[in-house]
C-alpha cells in the first residue's frame, strides 16, 4: 500500500469518526448549539448582518455558496498546481513570457484566499446546511477536474507515444 493510499484511508476513517460523533453529541447541545444544525431560511439566520428569513434570500446564499465552492475548488486544484510546477519549481526553465502571467497568478490566488476565507467562515458557522452545500459543489468539482486531468494525461502521452513510434522519424534516425 502507498503511503497516499493510507493517508487517504486514514482520513476516511478520521472523518467518519467526526461525524459519529458529532451526530451521537447532537442531542446534549444547547439551544445556540443545536440552532447551527437547522436547515433552510428562519429568523435567526444572519450572516454578515442580513438576516436571511425568506426563500429567495436563502436561495441567493445557497448558490453563492455553491458557486464560490466550485470556484475554490478550481483555484486549489487548477491554478495552484500550475504554479508550484510551472513557477515554483527551481528545477525547470522558465520562459520570460510567463512572468506577467505568473504574478497575475500569484496575486489572484492570494487576494481570492483571504476574502474567501473571511466569507467562507461567516457562512459555515452559520448554519449546516451552507456546510453540506460547500462540501457537495467542492466533491462535485474535485470530481470533474480530477475527471478531466486524468483523461487529459491519457490523451496527451498517446500522441508523445505516437510521435516516438512514428516509422518516418525512426528511417530518418537509422
Amino acid at each position: 500500500m502507498t503511503i497516499e493510499k493510507l493517508v487517504s484511508r486514514l482520513v476516511m476513517i478520521w472523518v467518519s469518526i467526526i461525524i459519529l460523533t458529532i451526530g451521537g453529541l447532537y442531542n446534549h447541545m444547547n439551544t445556540l448549539g443545536a440552532n447551527y444544525y437547522r436547515f433552510g431560511p428562519h429568523d435567526n439566520f444572519i450572516i454578515i448582518g442580513i438576516q436571511i428569513d425568506t426563500p429567495l434570500k436563502y436561495f441567493i446564499v445557497v448558490l453563492y455558496c455553491f458557486i464560490n465552492s466550485l470556484i475554490r475548488n478550481t483555484v486549489h486544484n487548477i491554478l495552484n498546481p500550475w504554479l508550484l510546477n510551472n513557477v515554483q519549481d527551481i528545477n525547470i526553465e522558465k520562459p520570460k513570457q510567463m512572468r506577467c502571467f505568473a504574478y497575475e497568478v500569484t496575486n489572484v490566488i492570494t487576494i481570492y484566499n483571504w476574502v474567501d476565507f473571511y466569507i467562507y467562515m461567516t457562512l459555515l458557522l452559520a448554519q449546516l446546511d451552507l456546510f453540506l452545500t460547500e462540501m457537495f459543489a467542492d466533491v462535485l468539482m474535485s470530481v470533474i477536474t480530477t475527471y478531466y486531468y486524468l483523461n487529459h494525461a491519457v490523451k496527451n502521452n498517446e500522441i508523445q507515444q505516437n510521435d516516438v513510434i512514428n516509422p518516418m522519424i525512426l528511417y530518418e534516425e537509422i
